[in-house]
């Protein structure tokens, strides 16, 4: 079940063990609290405590949920960052014994509750301990939406909040917002607050909804094909402010150009903006923002952006250029090699 199900649904029943799964932590810390109501229906003062996988034992987390609870009736556990159920290595020296955990899935107590948290990309489906938490633990997907997806998320979104976006409110969203749940939720709470007990309109969710650094991106590549450095440089200087990372700028611009690049092609075989979405699973309207720039740009010019985004990512993380340096520089490659295409 994804998390977006588990937190709006009213019939859940609570049971002995979850997994908390995937890499948006908006959605794990929901979802967590959704559990925490559920616990604290059958005891409003149930004990709760945190273990870390990185620094103690899974069995001592397992020990205490099979101890019963001294104040109260029932016990909220939960394993933070289980490591151990992924494919990734960790720099920990801790020795967990999967052993009393997979004992513990086949043969919970009643009195505890266990939440394990995998805050990573994905399990690694082949081991014994995964196999096993899935007869008999309820998964609970949290992982980001899909680009696509991201406009039904930010309805759902409003609807927790009462408030009704048209179709025209909900494109704003995703273009000024991205894929980052956090940002939509603030900006929500933002345009509740000012719109107070009346639904907002288009013009109210204009003034009130700041825009984000992806979509920021895509006026900064406006900036680059128009040969405005000034400008692009300006821009800059504010998502510094915002106190974004240039490596994750240069990531967001690259993915943009991607994109772009991916529609390009698309169209030139025939295919429509639907068409082109459902084929690279990106919003619709992400979509209608990259074919407005893609005639500006030749098939060439922006592969060539793409290997001059690689080469700065790559001067980046080994410290061969001090990385806001780096971005600018890259900015003012990328003009000049638009310029020799133009």
């Amino acid at each position: 079940m994804h998390a977006q199900e588990f937190i709006n649904g009213k019939s859940h029943r609570l049971v002995p063990i979850y997994v908390l799964y995937g890499e948006e932590s908006y959605f794990i810390q929901e979802a967590k609290k959704r559990i925490e109501g559920l616990v604290e229906k059958t005891d409003p003062e149930f004990d709760r405590n945190t273990y870390d996988m990185e620094t103690t034992p899974v069995q001592e987390a397992i020990h205490d949920a099979e101890t019963f609870p001294f104040f109260s009736e029932n016990k909220l556990i939960e394993i933070q960052r289980a490591y151990f159920l992924t494919g990734q290595k960790s720099k920990t020296d801790v020795e967990h014994n999967l052993d009393a955990l997979e004992e513990y899935v086949n043969q919970p107590v009643d009195f505890s509750t266990l939440v394990i948290i995998v805050p990573y990309e994905k399990m690694d489906q082949r081991k014994k301990i995964v196999k096993t938490l899935k007869k008999f633990a309820t998964f609970i997907d949290c992982s980001s939406p899909k680009a696509f997806e991201m406009g039904q998320v930010i309805k759902g979104l409003a609807e927790q909040k009462d408030l009704v976006l048209t179709e025209d409110i909900i494109e704003l969203f995703t273009e000024r917002v991205g894929e980052h749940i956090e940002a939509a939720q603030h900006e929500l709470e933002k345009l509740k607050l000012y719109c107070g007990d009346q639904q907002p309109t288009i013009q109210d969710a204009s003034e009130i909804v700041s825009v984000h650094a992806e979509a920021n991106t895509f006026n900064l590549i406006d900036y680059l094909v128009d040969f405005k450095v000034g400008r692009a440089v300006q821009l800059v200087k504010e998502l510094k402010k915002q106190n974004e990372e240039p490596i994750g700028l240069l990531a967001l611009v690259s993915s943009q150009i991607r994109l772009i690049l991916q529609t390009k092609l698309l169209k030139q075989k025939g295919y429509q903006q639907q068409q082109i979405a459902n084929a690279i699973q990106s919003h619709p309207y992400a979509v209608k923002m990259a074919l407005k720039r893609e005639r500006r740009f030749s098939d060439r010019a922006l592969k060539e952006m793409l290997i001059e985004a690689a080469i700065t990512d790559e001067k980046m993380k080994t410290g061969k250029v001090e990385q806001w340096l780096a971005f600018e520089l890259f900015l003012q490659r990328v003009v000049q090699r638009l310029k020799q295409a133009s």
